[in-house]
């Protein structure tokens, strides 16, 4: 997983494939991958690991569930839709070539966990937002823990399989997509957002799986250095592309985070108070050099690619 917060991966936006080049690479192997990241990871996983987050945030023991002697009640987040839509391209996926088994097989437990906590979460939902336990001394809040916690439970463990299953396919496509576009020289900006996508992910991807204080300055500043080399290539080929701008604008504001990173790293330069509390919540993309920074602006980075024209 890239995320760092609650199991989160870091979204692909893009409409033909997860880097933002043509769908042409990989052909089904792209198509396979679109719909699992578009109808399936991008609209679900975060939401739903987000609401079981915020039930989480609230319970002294999320073993026992809700006492009654609760503080403060946030409830949990709804989910906007039924997980059909994914359910369905999970199947559309499955009837298209080349055949996946493992990943098939984790987008089916996939689809089947997030059936039940979608169904779980609106069967409470509007019991804690209408502060019904006000009038029932959390009984059915009590009653619905259980079903609701294992619902959350295996849902986090088929999104985490299912992401790791998502996120080999991405760069299955990604390096299809970097053959078909070397050696052609009317693709060279297709060609730069690729490698740039790939070499933001290498970045993230060590950094969130490394600990803070474990992170490397020798291993994580040469891959910074690549990833420039790319954004320089990329502001040559971009040209007068009307939303070119944007990517490359998207891609400096990564390299930056990302050096502010490493010098932290690089001058042991420990996070105050107030920067401590922040990082690992939503106030942690403003601080200078934390992973959540560099984990905001890739999402940003990702995001513009779909739009990168």
């Amino acid at each position: 997983m890239l995320g760092k917060r609650n199991l989160n991966r870091p979204s692909s936006s893009s409409d033909d494939n997860p880097y933002g080049g043509s769908d042409k690479a990989g052909d089904g192997l792209s198509q396979k991958t679109n719909l699992y990241i578009k109808e399936c990871v991008n609209r679900y996983s975060n939401s739903v690991m987000d609401s079981y987050q915020r039930y989480a945030s609230w319970l002294k023991d999320i073993e026992r569930g809700p006492t009654g002697k609760e503080g403060i009640v946030y409830g949990l987040y709804d989910i906007n839709s039924d997980g059909q839509d994914c359910i369905d391209a999970i199947k559309k996926a499955k009837g298209i070539n080349p055949e996946l088994p493992e990943a098939e097989a984790s987008a089916d437990k996939y689809a089947s966990a997030l059936k039940e906590a979608i169904k779980q979460i609106k069967a409470i939902y509007p019991y804690y937002n209408h502060e019904d336990y006000k009038d029932d001394g959390f009984q059915r809040g009590k009653e619905a823990h259980p079903a609701l916690l294992a619902a959350f439970r295996n849902f986090e463990q088929a999104n985490k399989s299912f992401n790791a299953q998502v996120d080999k396919l991405e760069d299955q496509v990604a390096q299809k997509n970097l053959e078909e576009f070397k050696d052609d020289p009317s693709r060279k900006y297709d060609y730069a957002v690729v490698d740039t996508g790939i070499k933001a992910k290498k970045i993230m991807k060590f950094v969130s799986r490394t600990e803070y204080l474990q992170i490397s300055v020798e291993q994580l500043q040469p891959m910074i250095e690549d990833f420039e080399k790319s954004v320089n290539e990329l502001k040559s080929a971009a040209g007068k592309r009307p939303l070119g701008s944007l990517y490359v604008s998207s891609c400096d504001d990564f390299l930056k985070a990302a050096k502010e990173l490493m010098r932290r790293v690089r001058d042991k330069k420990p996070f105050t108070g107030i920067e401590r509390s922040w990082v690992g919540t939503s106030s942690g993309w403003m601080v200078e050099g934390s992973p959540d920074k560099l984990l905001h602006q890739y999402n940003e980075m990702v995001s513009r690619r779909g739009m990168s024209g």
